[in-house]
């Protein structure tokens, strides 16, 4: 696994005094327990990530839409009813003269100049042998789909928040080291400055002290740097503006998983939201091809319309209801190849989303063995950073009674010391390895973001 104080700072910093990284090591624990209470835990932290980021209100507004689509697609096996109203003004009106001796002459007319009418119809589709149950099928697949996309988003955001949230504290803690490394080597050059002033060392002790301190301070910036580039990250997940104050509290858990690989790999197939959506995209592909294959079968619907209007003989004027009935069907003979078209497109769908499952099957086992992988190496770095930092100790124990029988220079004393600080740096890098790599286990199985 990349070492992030590596990317962050360039180089891995020899850092902090031991009996610092030594309490922290110990104390840890009880911090955990003791935090301010308005310090955020890992838990909270994920927990209002979850709670508030944009992607997943998105998320969610696509479910409300695939929600809407079914209820659409379910539309045409409900009834239909719309309101019809017409007026017509006709100014050729055919009619019958008549004409009687000893009377004025008349005409019958066959219809008004204005005529009006209001109806209601009802349509109801009776069947289409099952198109539009699969049409209905396909959008509720859609949902479900929805639904597994607002869990993969809940997915990737926990664990990018486990991530952003462990990097902020390596960091915090890296820069910890650094001041004490600062620290240090001030007092180193205190004491090499007070010694060249009394002529007991050469300007040349003085001048390396004075490199080696401007190289650690180089490493504290760098490292503050990359520090507030985490922390602004952390804040953007949690939704607080920048600059605002970052309180977390938390530990590095080193803690590998209980179950075997080949179950992290079972649970994986079953669980990844990834697999979820592959198998959605199968199945709404195979939805797809059985609606295509009822594109050409007949519609059977039956329709009512009753209303009122007038132009009826014998009394044109006089506003009469009535009320017609009826079935209909219609029987697709040519569509133009659009049925083999459609056919054509699911088919290549149910494949393409079967491809993709054979790949996400390979890439999950692939995911699973890396995670163990690293999670081993990490485990082994740390029993060797324990015992490389146990030999660092005793080394620099035995160096300062060295220096102060006057045995070995000032010099011989920093590197004990910077060495005794690499190793504790070393094991933190090594614990932050060993909960990244657990975290990396639990996502490659399909286990939800958690601490």
């Amino acid at each position: 696994m990349n070492n992030v104080i590596s990317a962050a700072v360039g180089m891995r910093m020899g850092a902090a005094v031991a009996g610092t990284l030594i309490a922290l090591a110990i104390a840890a624990p009880a911090w955990a327990e003791q935090s301010t209470p308005g310090a955020l835990t890992l838990a909270q932290t994920i927990e209002t990530v979850l709670a508030r980021y944009p992607t997943i209100d998105a998320a969610r507004a696509a479910i409300d839409a695939a929600r809407a689509r079914t209820m659409q697609s379910n539309a045409d096996r409900l009834p239909q009813v719309s309101a019809q109203g017409t007026y017509t003004y006709d100014s050729l009106r055919p009619y019958v003269a008549i004409s009687i001796p000893g009377l004025p002459s008349g005409a019958i007319y066959e219809s008004v100049q204005n005529a009006y009418g209001v109806s209601v119809t009802a349509r109801q589709l009776l069947t289409d042998f099952g198109r539009t149950d699969k049409i209905v099928e396909m959008a509720r697949s859609g949902q479900i789909t929805a639904q597994d996309a607002l869990e993969e988003t809940m997915n990737q955001l926990g664990y990018q928040a486990i991530q952003s949230f462990y990097s902020v504290l390596l960091l915090r803690n890296s820069a910890d080291v650094a001041r004490e490394e600062i620290s240090a080597l001030e007092e180193a050059l205190r004491i090499s400055q007070k010694k060249f002033g009394a002529g007991s060392a050469t300007k040349f002790d003085v001048l390396t002290t004075q490199v080696r301190l401007s190289n650690a301070r180089n490493h504290l910036t760098d490292t503050l740097a990359s520090l507030e580039k985490q922390e602004n990250g952390l804040r953007q997940l949690l939704g607080r503006t920048h600059g605002t104050p970052l309180d977390i509290a938390g530990d590095f858990d080193a803690e590998a998983p209980a179950i075997p690989e080949s179950t992290a790999i079972a649970d994986g197939m079953h669980n990844r939201p990834e697999m979820k959506l592959a198998r959605d995209s199968e199945q709404t592909a195979r939805l797809k091809q059985d609606a295509a294959d009822r594109g050409n079968r007949p519609t059977l619907a039956a329709q009512v319309t009753g209303g009122v209007a007038n132009g009826f003989v014998p009394n044109l004027y006089d506003n009469k209801g009535y009320v017609t009935a009826g079935l209909s069907v219609d029987v697709p003979i040519l569509t133009g190849r659009r049925v083999t078209g459609e056919r054509l497109e699911a088919t290549a769908g149910v494949r393409e989303a079967q491809a993709h499952e054979r790949d996400l099957t390979e890439t999950i086992a692939t995911d699973v063995a890396d995670a163990y992988s690293d999670l081993n190496a990490a485990k082994a770095r740390l029993g060797n950073a324990d015992t490389l930092v146990a030999q660092a100790t005793e080394a620099l124990t035995l160096a300062q009674t060295r220096y102060t029988n006057g045995v070995i220079t000032n010099f011989e004393l920093l590197d004990a010391q910077s060495s005794l600080r690499a190793a504790e740096l070393s094991r933190l890098q090594a614990r932050y390895d060993c909960v990244l790599a657990r975290q990396a286990v639990a996502r490659a199985a399909g286990v939800a973001p958690q601490p």
